[in-house]
């Protein structure tokens, strides 16, 4: 089935199954309007920032919704993107700064092989099973991601192989969070954890164990999953296989 068609049939009714244990639930996933998300709006994007305590540069990137390439490059951050508390980062590009590339768009599924680095496409699967009660929508800046239902404590797996480059609290909305670095390109968020398995350096592989779900802000258990392509938000379901 192509994922366009996928979407459409998923779209239409947000109570559909991915796997099994929505009867575990005890809240009503079709009472959700369309478009509802455990996640609150981006933060606005203030012109400077100081660096705090447990921030990386992946977990400000993904808070201003910027590629994480480019906050390096407007501040001279070398290729190992260390920063440190206290360090004040510039959020746009300095009237001095040249692109050295204009960065392609998101791929679609079909296409993402061709845009991934040289080690190879990046693979994707489920992080977890449950109802699928959130969808992506692209004009909704609530809506980021997809929110899949399931019970507290139930087990979520790493969706791509990749690095650990965040886990922490500090991103409003996201509760506690983790961020993969699945490619060059690629980032992965697993949101609303319970508690949360790996640290930030962490290799782990498509399917391994790295948090147990928790509640989201209005008390619902779930995980909110992000997908990001140079900073920017695209659905999920494009890339995950179907079921």
């Amino acid at each position: 089935m192509k994922a366009g068609s996928r979407v459409r049939r998923l779209s239409t009714g947000l109570s559909l199954l991915i796997s099994g244990c929505a009867g575990a639930l005890s809240w009503n996933p079709q009472s959700l309007p369309p478009g509802t998300s455990s996640v609150v709006a981006q933060q606005p994007l203030p012109g400077t920032y100081t660096v705090r305590q447990g921030d990386t540069l992946y977990s400000i990137a993904w808070r201003y919704g910027l590629d994480y390439h480019d906050l390096a490059a407007w501040n001279n951050i070398g290729p190992d993107f260390l920063i440190k508390p206290g360090q004040q980062l510039v959020l746009a590009a300095p009237s001095s700064f040249v692109a050295a590339a204009i960065r392609p768009t998101a791929p679609t599924a079909a296409t993402s092989a061709g845009n991934s680095p040289p080690s190879g496409p990046v693979h994707w699967i489920w992080p977890t099973r449950g109802a699928l009660v959130g969808m992506f929508h692209p004009d909704n800046a609530l809506s980021k991601g997809i929110d899949i239902a399931g019970m507290r404590g139930q087990g979520i797996q790493a969706a791509a192989a990749g690095k650990v480059v965040y886990t922490g609290s500090a991103i409003a909305g996201y509760g506690k969070l983790i961020i993969i670095k699945n490619s060059d390109r690629f980032l992965s968020a697993y949101a609303d954890n319970d508690s949360m398995l790996v640290r930030e350096g962490d290799v782990v592989k498509a399917g391994e164990p790295i948090a147990t779900m928790g509640l989201d802000r209005n008390g619902h258990p779930l995980l909110h999953f992000e997908i990001r392509y140079n900073g920017k938000p695209v659905n999920p379901l494009s890339y995950l296989p179907a079921h």
